[in-house]
């Protein structure tokens, strides 16, 4: 498990540089025919963005391109094997919101979350997101969101507009004092992970006979998921981080399954 944790590290410093070297990049040398191609091009979400516009006209909405599509395919394919994984294996933006948490405890001690009923009703909020901004998107015919977006707006590295700056202040604040408040309440990206995840083949399973019921799991989860309450973690919530796991006390208490196995 220590290997494990160790390559999802690896895996989050890996693209948060490829993805903040594009962003840099694209500020450099600029867009156009002889420039660098916009960070929206590299978003997986933008592949819903411009589904539409593409299937009524062949063409793309503006900032994007064929390279959405294959992102899109690509992370939804990996949803139905691991679920919502590429949250915190893959995900810049889920990268950034997780070191800014640890960040967080350092210096308060403890990171905030609210009542299970609060919480529960808040995750309702990430469909919300998805419908309006497809619907937006739809009726604009351009990309409604990228001005709200917190990953384009933390990886574009240029503060165009006073939105901008205020959206990128909340976001880290948010992610100091809450675990993936982004992740958890208003990522679009993430309500189609939860849907998709529920068919996937990889999850953490609870051995209710060898569990001592310590809570540790629960407490370390960043996703609030009540661990020590279900014997199959939820699919649809979890993101495949592996805190639960390498942090119990009592080994195979919480094991990884694949398809029917136990194990």
């Amino acid at each position: 498990m220590k290997k494990l944790t160790n390559i999802r590290l690896l895996s989050q410093v890996l693209i948060v540089a490829i993805i903040s070297y594009i962003g840099v990049r694209h500020q450099i040398v600029g867009g156009g025919p002889n420039g660098s191609a916009p960070l929206d091009s590299y978003c997986p979400f933008g592949g819903i963005e411009t589904a539409f516009a593409y299937f009524q006209t062949g063409q793309f909405l503006d900032k994007t391109n064929v390279s959405n599509f294959v992102l899109l395919i690509s992370v939804l394919i990996m949803s139905f094997i691991a679920g919502s994984a590429f949250c915190s294996w893959l995900c810049p933006l889920g990268a950034i919101q997780e070191w800014l948490a640890k960040l967080g405890k350092r210096f308060f001690g403890r990171t905030y979350s609210f009542p299970m009923s609060i919480h529960k009703s808040l995750r309702h909020l990430r469909f919300v997101t998805l419908l309006a901004i497809v619907y937006l998107t739809v009726q604009g015919s351009r990309l409604v969101f990228e001005e709200y977006d917190p990953f384009k707006i933390l990886f574009h590295f240029n503060f165009e507009t006073t939105t901008a700056i205020v959206i990128f202040c909340i976001t880290i604040v948010l992610s100091l004092l809450i675990d993936r408040f982004w992740c958890k309440y208003l990522c679009p990206l993430g309500a189609v992970f939860s849907l998709a995840g529920r068919f996937n083949l990889i999850n953490i399973r609870r051995n209710t006979d060898l569990c001592v019921e310590c809570g540790t799991c629960t407490k370390k989860c960043p996703m609030n998921i009540e661990v020590t309450k279900v014997t199959n973690i939820p699919a649809d919530e979890c993101v495949k981080c592996l805190e639960c796991i390498s942090t119990c006390p009592k080994s195979d208490a919480l094991v990884l399954t694949v398809g029917g196995s136990r194990k």
